[in-house]
């Protein structure tokens, strides 16, 4: 993944996950924490919520992280894909363990833990021109240059 890419993953904080069931979309806001070595995004949620109960029957998510502002050329954001699980086990306590060094509230230890493993990222940067973009796939070579491109 590009450097500038996971830069960005690693500064936000807020992520909006759309879920989607019988054609109807849904979306949240969720905190959430960057574990760059294994390409996903890790957040907390009731497995008993709509999108809990979405999402453990169609996994596939899209989602945005950006930085709220007006139409301006240094205008920044990701949008993703991918696929998110409630987490288990070991795989569990890293995951907590990873989002506790970022937050601390008493629902971190009562709620599951999901992640997000990233498929696709694209970001928008217009501070390098307007449009600028530069994406990242999983099991893809690495692009450092950034397309001029209308999203």
């Amino acid at each position: 993944m590009q450097k500038r890419i996971s830069s960005f993953l690693h500064k936000k904080y807020l992520l909006t996950l759309c879920c989607c069931e019988n054609d109807q979309p849904w979306a949240n806001a969720f905190y959430y924490v960057f574990d760059e070595e294994n390409y996903r995004l890790l957040y907390v949620t009731s497995d008993q919520t709509h999108h809990g109960k979405v999402i453990r029957n169609n996994p596939q998510v899209a989602g945005t992280i950006f930085i709220p502002t007006r139409f301006h050329p240094s205008l920044q954001g990701i949008q993703f894909t991918g696929k998110s699980q409630v987490l288990h086990g070991e795989a569990q306590k890293i995951a907590r363990e990873l989002y506790k060094k970022e937050y601390s509230h008493e629902l971190i230890d009562q709620l599951p833990i999901w992640e997000v493993s990233l498929e696709y990222v694209r970001l928008i940067d217009h501070s390098l021109g307007l449009f600028g973009t530069m994406e990242w796939k999983l099991g893809e070579p690495e692009q450092d240059e950034f397309n001029e491109m209308i999203s």
